[in-house]
């Protein structure tokens, strides 16, 4: 076992003793969010809901309701592993839990920051409330702020750029990372531009909401909107626990354990780039030969693992690997995944590696 699979292991234990934690606290807290509702009608929603609307029991009650249906689906990826989306994708489980460490430690890290800057930034208007109110803007904040400041805008922009290059499908809305990785980082930097100009915090506020924003934005494009939810979520939960046990020995037992996840977070980052640079050097001390039969042994397990009824041509797809194509009057080839159109003469490499593997077997027979 590298130490990068080592490293995703603590960081998978760790996350789920977080999740542990939020889920208890916001369950402990529920029946006084129930009993205390009515204390939200004074407080403006644009502060947690990141929206302005004049708050009653009716909406109360369906936007907590909403939110708990969000909450309880963002688990599901935790047990389930049906790739329904990037979030229900069993790989992504596991480089998920590494991220979430790493998001820990910037926050921890740009809070501290800002605390020295600004102490009064600590001093949180919420933490004047009864706990149960406390637990409803944390909560469906936490749901909001992932809706209305990170899924609404780079959904859009997806889209956008998703028609723009004749890619727009339920699957690829479903999976929008491997359509969008090359501009992922320009949609996020709007993004996070975005949820600056419409809160209209103060600057140090505002610093930690793009920072926030960014984060969110990245892990809903690579690993789907309820994962974002899910780490947005338990996030703001153990906040408010921190705030819950301000003058209790348990949080300096939480404050612990949150700097224990924030270096493994930190460790995680240094392990990542170490193996990186590793690989790197393996990859330039091989051979053009080695790297070659690598290509060819790449190319032809694909082939394997497609029906040979619908191999049609003995290609791959540039832009999403696919290898089912039709054949156009031209014969230019056009993906029946995602449409992208291929040159008549551009499947050379296919039938090359092709024909090498069968000269290959042919000579080690005789």
């Amino acid at each position: 076992m590298n130490g990068l699979d080592l490293i995703n292991k603590a960081n998978k234990f760790i996350s789920y003793a977080g999740i542990v934690i939020a889920v208890i606290m916001f369950s402990y807290l529920l029946p006084f969010t129930f009993t205390e509702i009515h204390g939200l009608y004074s407080i403006p929603s644009a502060s947690y809901l990141y929206f302005p609307v004049k708050m009653n029991f009716t909406l109360s009650y369906f936007i907590l309701a909403l939110s708990l249906v969000l909450i309880i689906l963002s688990f599901l990826p935790l047990m389930f592993k049906n790739n329904i989306s990037e979030g229900f994708d069993g790989e992504n489980n596991k480089y998920y839990y590494s991220f979430f460490s790493i998001y820990i430690a910037i926050l921890i890290f740009s809070s501290m920051i800002m605390e020295l800057i600004d102490p009064s930034i600590t001093v949180s208007v919420v933490s004047t409330y009864k706990f149960g109110v406390q637990n409803f803007i944390y909560a469906t904040g936490s749901v909001f702020q992932v809706i209305i400041l990170e899924f609404m805008p780079v959904t859009v922009l997806t889209i956008v750029y998703l028609i723009s290059t004749k890619n727009l499908k339920l699957s690829s809305l479903l999976h929008p990372y491997k359509y969008v990785k090359d501009v992922m980082f320009v949609f996020i930097i709007i993004t996070a531009a975005i949820s600056v100009f419409i809160t209209h915090f103060n600057i140090y506020e505002s610093i930690l909401l793009y920072i926030n924003t960014l984060i969110l934005s990245y892990v809903y494009i690579r690993f789907g909107f309820l994962r974002s939810i899910n780490m947005s979520f338990v996030s703001s939960i153990i906040e408010l626990t921190l705030v819950f046990f301000s003058s209790d020995i348990l949080s300096t037992v939480l404050t612990l354990f949150l700097f224990l996840w924030a270096f493994l977070g930190f460790y995680t980052v240094i392990i990542y780039y170490s193996e990186k640079s590793k690989n790197v050097n393996k990859t330039e001390e091989k051979t053009e030969e080695e790297l070659k039969e690598e290509k060819n042994n790449e190319i032809l397990s694909r082939i394997k693992k497609t029906n040979p009824d619908k191999l049609w041509i003995r290609s791959a797809c540039p832009n999403c690997s696919n290898i089912e194509f039709k054949v156009n009057d031209d014969y230019s080839l056009q993906c029946t995944r995602c449409g992208e159109l291929i040159a008549k003469d551009a499947y050379g490499p296919y039938n090359i590696a092709i024909n090498n593997n069968y000269v290959y077997n042919r000579n080690k027979r005789a």
